[in-house]
């Protein structure tokens, strides 16, 4: 849903997508020079959203790219530079922006604010389902292209988060929607829709979009406790290197490699070094081409595992299953703000594997939604979708935080989180109520699971 139209939205291509421009009377093509411009420009943007769509930003090269297009490679550079990059965001400016317009077209179309919402959210669906190789694109390939693509999605999402808080009323006191229930929103919508690229079941999005706007507008604006503002001191990185264990210690050295200089920065003799291991004790676990890719990914599944123990531990010490959702998300909280290198490398450095990774990052968040959804009774129990949602939320909330640079401040997130997680669960006024400390009469909101 990270959708923002930077650039001038274009006419969807009609016939094929890479076909040149025929030459006519008047000039080698018979149009403006800007007209041919545009033209190459155009199924420049288009090969590479095929290309990155299959390989993944990483492996897509410029060449291949050019080849695809049907554009030479001079025209490229004369367009772009040599910046693989400058031409990626503009393909993401190119899709997100006719999907933006089509998306606001049907949100305007309604005069009722929840209609309203349910409206975009059934034709964000259309979109997604009528171009996958797009939707792929702009929502899951995007971020294996760093932190400059990172932005461009932010900015797209600013506008959903707009959307989505203009559409839930407030009370007559002014109060508002929270900025950041808006952001965890968004994530959830975009969570649900890779979730259904991931699965090959994108077609089947379209009729979700009642149960996906049901779930939104289970939220309300409310004014949160004041939490303790004052920052914490960021925590110093500690690769915990010790231990007999040589198969642990060279995954942490993995990650605190790729923490400190990106995925591009690990090598065997850099990981063996670090973890005071014999390349020998390496190759027998990582070894072939894709030795170091195992092993990133190795280190990603202990760092996850970890935040997921640290979490459902929490979980089950408390009372009751309301209060263990508050307990399990704040514990993971503080898990990923004492430990840096899980911000950098689950939250960053993952997209850089390419599209193994988005699949194993997946599942990992599969795993975080068992934990904190399977101490509810079934008669209370979300919806897959809604759990999908609600996960796909508070991810997106630490994922800001971290590539903001601020996941020492973590903590602040624990009200918004419990909320989102509680609210489609218990209602409205129950959440808020625990989450201020008067949590006695929890009871189940709205039925939220489709019937059937």
């Amino acid at each position: 849903m990270a959708m923002a139209p930077t650039e001038a939205t274009r006419p969807r291509p009609t016939g094929s997508r890479y076909q040149k421009l025929r030459c006519g009377v008047r000039g080698p093509n018979g149009l403006s020079h800007d007209q041919v411009v545009q033209n190459q420009r155009t199924r420049l943007y288009e090969a590479m959203v095929e290309i990155a769509a299959t390989r993944g930003y990483q492996a897509t090269t410029i060449k291949a790219v050019c080849a695809l297009a049907g554009v030479s490679r001079q025209t490229f550079y004369d367009l772009f530079g040599s910046d693989k990059e400058a031409c990626f965001l503009g393909a993401y400016d190119y899709v997100v922006g006719r999907a933006v317009e089509s998306i606001n077209v049907a949100y305007r179309g309604e005069e009722d604010s929840e209609r309203r919402l349910c409206r975009a959210f059934e034709q964000f669906a259309l979109e997604v389902a009528g171009e996958p190789q797009a939707a792929r694109f702009a929502l899951l390939e995007t971020f294996g292209a760093g932190r400059a693509a990172f932005a461009r999605m932010d900015r797209g999402r600013a506008m959903f988060e707009a959307m989505i808080a203009a559409s839930i009323a407030g009370p007559s006191d002014g109060v508002t929607l929270s900025p950041t229930i808006a952001k965890g929103i968004v994530g959830g919508v975009e969570r649900v829709s890779r979730v259904y690229l991931l699965a090959g079941k994108v077609d089947e999005l379209p009729s979700k979009a009642d149960e996906l706007s049901a779930w939104v507008s289970s939220y309300r604006p409310w004014c949160c406790s004041t939490p303790d503002e004052t920052p914490r001191a960021p925590a110093r990185p500690q690769p915990r290197l010790r231990g007999k264990d040589e198969g642990l210690r060279i995954l942490r050295a993995a990650a605190a490699i790729a923490a400190s200089d990106g995925y591009s920065g690990l090598s065997g003799a850099r990981i063996t070094r670090l973890a005071g291991v014999s390349e020998d004790t390496f190759a027998s676990l990582y070894n072939g081409a894709t030795a170091i890719e195992d092993c990133f990914l190795a280190a990603f599944d202990l760092l996850g595992a970890e935040v997921l123990v640290c979490g459902a531990r929490a979980s089950r010490a408390a009372a009751g299953w309301p209060d263990g959702v508050r307990s399990g998300i704040t514990a993971l909280l503080d898990h990923v703000a004492a430990h840096p290198f899980v911000g950098s490398v689950a939250f960053i450095e993952i997209f850089s594997v390419g599209p193994s990774a988005i699949e194993r990052r997946s599942r990992l968040l599969q795993r975080f939604a068992d934990v904190f959804i399977k101490r509810m009774p079934d008669s209370q129990r979300p919806s897959e979708l809604v759990a999908e949602a609600i996960v796909g939320g508070i991810w997106a909330l630490i994922h800001d935080y971290v590539v903001r640079g601020q996941v020492h401040r973590l903590h602040e997130l624990a009200d918004d989180a419990t909320y989102l997680a509680l609210t489609p669960v218990v209602g409205h006024e129950a959440a808020v109520q625990l989450i201020l400390g008067d949590g006695r009469s929890i009871r189940p909101a709205r039925d939220l699971r489709p019937a059937g």
